[in-house]
């Protein structure tokens, strides 16, 4: 390989049985399929260009980790259990995922994944997803290349799944449960007359003054709040459905896709400016890749101050999008300096508490008919 650009030339030597062609292939529809957000910079020669790895691997000595969101993870997990492709392409695209991994020593770290499930399925369907997951992960790269570049519609001798440990993963993580107040509480100003501003507002005062700061909720909800055409569509399922406990499993997913974000951020930003390790978010939902996007360019460590501004000026106007980005920035400034401190309640139960009293606005709140 060579870079024209830094007058950079380098050679690899190869296994035989090596699929070089094959991963260039693979790259230009993974490229086009944009499933990914990645936490860093990507080189000149494009996200997917397998050079660009070769020389973080080799010249870099870095290494990159897949985050994958529940549904990816799902269809991994599918391929395994023998689904064939048929009309769903993004088990083929799931596929490519796993064979550009395996050419590439590409990490997949799917653990936040298997929590959503086992908070919703119990443990042991996550156990079971996790072993065939497992399966998927160390199917022959040649088998997987031929699902992936269209040649099979199922994968060629699937093996059987994998022994995993057997944590407890229904066990809900304090991640979530953060994220899961933080959804109710914005189910909660969304169902009140109040201006988008306001709503904004008061959440940001509510989680310094009641509650904790997160960046990430904090930027998504300005996002969910904006007045002028948001990408809002399906972050609360059923917010305004007669049945409130379908209003509530709706707040659940929510926290769900927050958390998956905010983990990733979480990761991006201990990884540092130098990004080693490197890591990449994955998700068939052009929302949460949206989402993962702004984040990254506008809620990490390594953003440029004006970043968080520009962005939200597609949603708002200019003097509130700057009012909202001054405060948020203030609120990060304030918990990433050394003299911050964690707040603490000394009650023991305080965040069931807080759940218990989220859950019950939304199940008593008064949903405007439609039409």
């Amino acid at each position: 390989m060579q870079d024209a650009d830094e007058d950079f030339s380098m050679l690899l030597k190869f296994p035989p049985d090596y699929p070089l062609a094959d991963l260039y292939a693979l790259s230009e529809r993974l490229a086009a399929a944009e499933v990914c957000v990645p936490g860093y910079v990507p080189p000149p020669v494009g996200l997917f260009h397998p050079d660009g790895f070769f020389y973080d691997q080799h010249i870099e000595r870095s290494k990159t980790i897949l985050i994958p969101d529940r549904n990816v993870v799902s269809r991994m997990a599918q391929l395994a259990r023998g689904r064939r492709v048929e009309a769903d392409q993004q088990v083929r695209t799931a596929a490519g995922l796993l064979a550009f991994a395996q050419c590439l020593d590409i990490e997949i770290e799917p653990s936040v994944a298997f929590h959503e499930l086992a908070h919703t399925a119990g443990n042991e369907a996550a156990w079971d997803e996790l072993g065939w997951f497992r399966s998927a992960d160390n199917a022959r790269v040649h088998d997987m290349l031929d699902v992936a570049l269209g040649r099979t519609d199922q994968l060629r001798a699937p093996g059987p799944p994998h022994e995993v440990p057997k944590h407890d993963l229904a066990k809900p993580l304090r991640r979530w449960n953060r994220n899961y107040i933080i959804a109710l509480k914005v189910m909660e100003l969304e169902l009140q007359d109040l201006r988008p501003i306001e709503r904004v507002l008061r959440l940001l005062d509510w989680m310094t003054d009641d509650f904790m700061f997160g960046g990430p909720a904090a930027i998504l909800a300005s996002v969910y709040f904006a007045p002028n055409s948001p990408p809002k569509r399906r972050v609360f399922k059923d917010k305004n459905s007669s049945d409130r406990e379908a209003a509530i499993a709706g707040a659940r997913n929510a926290a769900w896709d927050l958390t998956h974000l905010s983990e990733f951020v979480r990761k991006v930003n201990e990884a540092g400016p130098d990004g080693r390790p490197r890591f990449m978010f994955a998700s068939f939902d052009r929302h949460l890749r949206l989402m993962a996007k702004l984040l990254f360019d506008c809620g990490t460590e390594i953003s440029s101050a004006d970043a968080l501004p520009q962005a939200l000026s597609s949603w708002w106007s200019e003097t509130d999008a700057r009012r909202i980005a001054v405060t948020i920035t203030g609120h990060l400034k304030r918990i990433n300096s050394a003299e911050w401190r964690a707040k603490t309640s000394p009650e023991p139960d305080f965040i069931n508490r807080m759940i218990a009293r989220g859950e019950g606005v939304v199940r008593t709140a008064a949903v405007k008919p439609r039409g």
